[in-house]
């Protein structure tokens, strides 16, 4: 079983590709064959690609991951879909349309 990219070149348990379709990038994690297409399963999203629709990547133009530090806070809010509104004030006033119902 060999798996070519659609540049016709050999993709490798471990090598890293990308999808043309959506440009999803990741390291081949499991290679498969059935009815005699060859799919290849990438380690970021979990799912098969066939594999004429990979490309075959240098690891030089894999990302550099870079940590971010992210509050709590930060991660509530941001889960929640929280905004900040503005300060309001509950007015004394009494009398009026719309005051009291009735």
């Amino acid at each position: 079983m060999v798996a070519r990219d659609y540049r016709n070149r050999i993709i490798e348990q471990g090598a890293f590709v990308q999808y043309v379709g959506t440009k999803t990038r990741g390291i081949v994690d499991k290679i498969s064959t059935k009815n005699s297409e060859t799919w290849i399963r990438i380690n970021s999203t979990g799912l098969f690609y066939r594999s004429d629709y990979l490309v075959l990547l240098d690891p030089e133009e894999q990302p550099i991951k870079k940590s971010k530090t992210i509050t709590i806070k930060d991660k509530i809010i941001h889960s929640k879909n929280y905004r900040k509104i503005a300060p309001t004030e509950i007015s004394d006033h009494t009398d009026g349309p719309g005051y009291g119902g009735g």
